[in-house]
C-alpha cells in the first residue's frame, strides 16, 4: 500500500481511530494486525502475474517471519547465557546475524554476485554457469535486516534487555510507518514506546498532520513532477544532448531528496498521530558546506547505524590515519551495497567516499587558497560557494545512483557538455529558429516526458514549487524554532488559511500517478 494512494487515506484514519478506542492492553495487537495487513496488501497490490502466487507469498512470509522468530529466541538465549556464565553468547550472536544476512544475500544479492563472478570468469575465459534465482526481493528487507541486527548486538552489549513479548518484538520489526523505508530505529528507542500508554493529544495530532502534509508536498508536487523528466532522460540517455542530461541530473537530485525525505516526514507524522516518536532522517542536507557534513544530514538513521555497528567497531578515527581513511571508505562502499545489488550504487558510494577522503587530504590546501583570495573575509559568500560545490559534487555522484547501468552512467558523465559548442554559437548569433530547432527533440512525441503543450507550464510549476521548498528549507535552517511551532502560535484563521492553501496545492498541483517511493526498492 503506497502512502500516496486512496487506499492509504482510508487505512490510516481507521487505524488511528480504532487505536485510541481500544483499551491500552490491546493496542499493540491492533498495531501488529494493521502492520501485517499493510505489508500483505502491499504485496497483493504489486503481485506480478505469471508467478506462482502460493510460492510467491510463502517466500515473502518466510523471509520476514523467520527473522522475527529466530532473532526473538536467540536474543533470549544470549541473555540466559550471560546469566549462566556459559560463554556462548558470541556464537549465538554470530548465528543470529549470519542467518539474517544469509536471507538478505539470497533474496537481494545472490544473482548480482553470481553474475559478477561469471563476468570475471568470462574475462579469464573460464566456464562458470551463472545460475539465476527467480526470486522477488521482499520490500524493506534491507531495513528490517538492520533492525534485527541492531537488536541482537544491543542485547549482546547489554544496552537493551531481550524483549520477552513476541508480539511486541514482531511489532518492532513490522511497524507499518517504517517497515518499508525506515527510519532505522534502535530497539531501546522504539520498543519501549509500544509498552507505554499513549493518550490522544490534539496538539500532537495537528503537528503530525502538518508534517505529513509537508511530506506529501515534497513527494507528489515536487518529486513526482521532477521524476517525469529524470525518468524520461535516464531511460534513454543516448537520445538527449548534454543540456538535457544536466537538467535530468538536477531533476533527479531534487527528486530523490524530496521523495525520500517526504516519505520520512509522512512516516514520522503518521506514527506521531498514535503517540509513537520516530527518529528524524534528514536535516536539510543540500545546505551542507562539505560532503562529510552532507552525510551527517542525509539518511541520518542509516549513517548512525553504520557508524555504531561498523565504523566504530573497526576502530573509527582512533587508529592510524591510513586505517581511519580505510574505515571511511569501507563504510561508504557498504552503504552503496546496502542500497542495491548493482555496480551503479557501488560507484556512487565510492565517489562519495573519495569526496570525503579528498576533503581530509586537501584541508590545508583549501584553507590556503581561501586565505590567498581573501574569501574568508566574506563568510556569507564563502559559505554559498561551499554549499554550491558540495551540491554539485553530490549531483554528479547521483548520476550513477539513478543510471540504469554503469554504461549509461559513464555515457551521461562523458556527454554532459555535448552540443554546448553549437548552442553557444547559436546564442551568439541570436538565431531563434536555429535555437528552437537545436533544442527540440524531433524523434519524441513528448518533451522531457511531458506532452508538448503542457511542457512549459509543468516546468514552471516545478521551478516555482522548488523555490517554495528551498525557501522553507532556508528559513528552517536559520530559525531556532520549528516552522510548525511558529504556525501553531498564529490566529486560527491564519492557520486555516495556510491549511486550505496547502490542500489546494496538493490537490491541484500534485502528480497523482501513484509513483512508488524511490527507497521502497531498498
Amino acid at each position: 500500500m503506497l502512502f500516496n494512494s486512496v487506499e492509504f487515506f482510508i487505512f490510516l484514519p481507521t487505524v488511528v481511530v480504532i487505536f485510541f478506542l481500544l483499551p491500552y492492553k490491546w493496542r499493540w495487537g491492533w498495531l501488529l494486525a494493521s502492520s501485517v495487513f499493510f505489508f500483505t496488501y502491499f504485496y497483493y497490490s504489486t503481485y506480478i502475474p505469471g508467478r506462482n502466487p502460493v510460492l510467491y507469498y510463502m517466500l515473502v512470509a518466510f523471509s520476514l517471519l523467520s527473522v522475527i522468530v529466530v532473532d526473538y529466541y536467540i536474543a533470549i538465549m544470549i541473555q540466559q547465557g550471560k546469566n549462566a556464565g556459559s560463554g556462548n553468547q558470541k556464537l549465538l550472536l554470530f548465528i543470529g546475524i549470519a542467518y539474517t544476512l544469509l536471507l538478505l544475500f539470497v533474496f537481494k544479492y545472490f544473482n548480482f554476485f553470481n553474475q559478477s563472478i561469471a563476468q570475471i570468469a568470462s574475462f579469464f575465459r573460464l566456464n562458470y554457469p551463472a545460475t539465476v534465482l527467480n526470486l522477488i526481493v521482499p520490500v524493506g528487507i534491507s531495513y528490517y535486516t538492520f533492525h534485527s541486527i541492531s537488536y541482537l548486538i544491543d542485547v549482546y552489549r547489554g544496552t537493551v534487555p531481550p524483549e520477552r513479548h513476541l508480539g511486541i518484538f514482531a511489532l518492532y520489526i513490522l511497524f507499518f510507518p517504517k517497515i518499508v523505508a525506515g527510519p532505522i530505529e534502535r530497539p531501546q528507542r522504539l520498543m519501549k514506546q509500544f509498552h507505554e500508554k499513549q493518550d490522544f493529544d490534539y496538539r500532537r495530532t495537528v503537528d503530525g498532520l502538518q508534517l505529513m502534509a509537508w511530506g506529501f508536498f515534497k513527494k507528489i508536487v515536487v518529486a513526482d513532477r521532477a521524476a517525469i523528466v529524470a525518468n524520461e532522460v535516464f531511460n534513454d540517455p543516448q537520445g538527449y544532448l548534454g543540456v538535457y542530461l544536466i537538467i535530468a541530473s538536477l531533476c533527479f537530485i531534487f527528486q530523490v531528496y524530496c521523495d525520500f525525505s517526504g516519505y520520512s516526514d509522512i512516516a514520522i507524522g503518521m506514527a506521531q498521530l498514535m503517540g509513537i516518536r520516530l527518529s528524524d532522517n534528514f536535516k536539510r542536507p543540500y545546505l551542507s558546506r562539505s560532503i562529510p557534513e552532507l552525510w551527517r544530514r542525509w539518511h541520518i538513521t542509516l549513517i548512525a547505524w553504520l557508524r555504531d555497528y561498523v565504523y566504530i567497531p573497526m576502530g573509527g578515527n582512533r587508529v592510524a590515519p591510513w586505517r581511519w581513511q580505510y574505515n571511511i571508505m569501507v563504510v561508504f562502499i557498504l552503504s552503496g551495497i546496502w542500497h542495491g545489488a548493482n555496480w551503479t550504487f557501488i560507484i556512487w558510494a565510492a565517489l562519495n567516499g573519495l569526496y570525503s577522503l579528498a576533503s581530509i587530504w586537501t584541508r590545508s590546501l583549501r584553507k590556503s587558497i581561501v586565505s590567498l583570495i581573501r574569501l574568508n573575509r566574506l563568510p556569507k559568500l564563502h559559505n554559498a560557494v561551499r554549499i554550491a560545490i558540495t551540491f554539485l559534487l553530490f549531483t554528479f555522484a547521483g548520476i550513477f545512483f539513478r543510471a540504469n547501468t554503469t554504461a549509461d552512467g559513464f555515457y551521461i558523465v562523458s556527454h554532459l557538455f555535448s552540443g554546448f559548442d553549437k548552442l553557444f554559437n547559436i546564442l551568439r548569433m541570436m538565431d531563434y529558429e536555429k535555437l528552437k530547432s537545436f533544442l527540440v527533440i524531433h524523434n519524441k512525441v513528448t518533451f522531457l516526458g511531458f506532452a508538448k503543450p503542457t511542457f512549459l507550464p509543468e516546468m514552471i510549476t516545478l521551478a516555482l514549487t522548488l523555490l517554495i521548498w528551498a525557501a522553507i528549507e532556508i528559513i528552517q535552517e536559520k530559525s531556532t524554532r520549528r516552522l510548525r511551532d511558529i504556525i501553531a502560535e498564529k490566529a486560527w484563521y491564519v492557520r486555516w488559511l495556510l491549511y486550505l492553501g496547502m490542500l489546494f496545492v496538493l490537490v491541484y498541483l500534485g502528480v497523482f500517478s501513484n509513483q512508488q517511493f524511490i527507497y521502497f526498492k531498498f
